[in-house]
């Protein structure tokens, strides 16, 4: 069915190798983050898009879900990733006191404010949570309980410092959901 539609196939890189996507908006969306957020991607059978994945084509996406059509194409949820963040860790750097120092840069996420709203939507939210991510499961973000931190990572988005209150690495497979807090540090 892929191959059937090639007049409207656009080129892309799935996580650095070439492909191409059948990209559409998500039809079911009633709200503005579903307008303008959700995505669906159609890949041909051959393709090496997995959960998990980013897809640029003009924009990026994060794929969230993925399943194989009758044909064996793969059919992909994607969200549109808005934000640029950077990871910091506190810890010692040679023999100067210990600070933050950035771990990860420039690294794309799908980001939200949390709203009214959003917490009644999603009760796993925690009370301190400002804004929720969604980034890929390799970038080097560590729940704020890992015995190996001494204080919780710091995420530094839009030019403001949030720390790091829960990564939740069960909602989206290949995904971390993390949630961040005001940074009082």
């Amino acid at each position: 069915m892929f191959w059937q539609f090639s007049h409207r196939h656009r080129t892309c890189s799935v996580d650095g190798t070439a492909e191409a996507v059948i990209l559409s908006r998500e039809q079911k969306a009633t709200s503005q983050r579903g307008k303008e957020s959700e995505y669906n991607g159609l890949f041909s059978s051959a393709s090496v898009v997995v959960t998990g994945a980013i897809v640029m084509v003009e924009d990026a996406y994060l794929v969230t879900a993925l399943r194989k059509t009758v044909d064996g194409d793969n059919y992909c949820s994607m969200v549109k990733a808005n934000a640029l963040f950077s990871v910091q860790r506190y810890g010692q750097v040679d023999d100067e006191d210990p600070a933050f120092s950035t771990v990860v840069s420039s690294k794309r996420a799908y980001a939200e404010y949390v709203t009214a709203s959003l917490r009644q939507h999603d009760p796993g939210l925690l009370p301190q949570t400002h804004y929720t991510l969604i980034v890929q499961a390799t970038v080097d973000v560590r729940d704020p309980q890992d015995p190996s931190l001494y204080k919780a990572d710091r995420v530094v988005m839009g030019g403001r410092n949030y720390e790091v209150a829960s990564v939740d690495k069960m909602r989206y497979p290949n995904l971390l959901f993390v949630q961040l807090a005001e940074d009082m540090r």
